[in-house]
């Protein structure tokens, strides 16, 4: 009974195993391991310890070098630990330690050029290196509880504080950053996102209104070198520009900059 029970255990430990490393669905890969195309985002670097709760599952499970995270994945980084994912069209987003975020898309499909990739993040920081695509549908969102960002093909990243703040800073190209509560109806033109005149921040509120709610605003659009501050409840702060030289005083952008060099042809 005993070697029979053993048996039995370990087999279901074998299952786990698989089920928490095995792709659901193929990508296709070129020589070099590089997904070119379908709906699977995979890890290539990964520091210290992450774990992925997959859609409809109760378990958490460790994820390695070259696992895949499906649409519905939620993962969270530990202490002192980074992960590096590549999305199916090359894009690339990174997430520090104590980050949670959920895979809402992750599709790419090569033989129109066209992409959805969606990205929840409850705490934490995100840096995201995106791949420029011309195919009729672009979406490339991430978003906190507070705020959206949108974007097409840029060099940014967010932060999410523990209070659910969140911070925005772009380096390169344009982004737009959405109230997810009240989303404008925006059709970016055919060469991407319009070039904005100046930056449409929040509206006056008429009284007798003395607080202005996180409903009441819209959209803001930040360009290269410009940042934005969301609360957790009320207006954005004014985007404002910053500072490179500030900027890399943290070790988490110096780190990012440097892969980022790496990946570039």
């Amino acid at each position: 009974m005993r070697s029979g029970g053993g048996k039995n255990l370990f087999f279901l430990y074998f299952l786990l195993v698989t089920f928490c490393y095995w792709p659901a669905k193929a990508i296709a890969q070129d020589s070099r391991g590089i997904l070119s195309g379908g709906e699977q985002a995979r890890v290539i670097f990964l520091q210290g310890k992450a774990e992925v709760l997959p859609q409809g599952e109760t378990s958490w499970c460790l994820l390695k070098v070259d696992s895949f995270l499906s649409r519905g994945d939620e993962v969270r980084t530990g202490e002192k630990a980074r992960i590096e994912i590549q999305l199916p069209d090359r894009s690339i987003l990174r997430f520090d330690q104590k980050t949670t975020f959920k895979m809402k898309a992750a599709f790419f499909d090569p033989g129109t050029d066209s992409r959805e990739v969606r990205v929840e993040m409850s705490v934490g920081k995100t840096w995201a290196n995106v791949r420029k695509v011309f195919g009729s549908k672009k979406t490339f969102e991430v978003a906190s509880a507070n705020a959206v960002a949108g974007v097409r093909d840029t060099i940014w990243r967010m932060n999410v504080a523990p209070d659910k703040s969140t911070l925005i800073r772009v380096y390169e190209g344009t982004i737009e950053v959405y109230n997810p509560f009240v989303k404008p109806d925006y059709k970016p033109e055919e060469g991407g996102f319009k070039a904005p005149l100046e930056v449409r921040g929040p509206q006056e509120i008429p009284r007798p209104y003395e607080e202005v709610s996180k409903e009441q605003w819209e959209e803001i659009v930040l360009t290269q070198m410009m940042q934005v501050t969301v609360p957790a409840v009320g207006r954005p702060e004014k985007p404002t520009p910053f500072s490179a030289e500030d900027d890399q005083r943290e070790e988490w952008v110096r780190w990012n900059q440097k892969r980022d060099k790496a990946i570039k042809p």
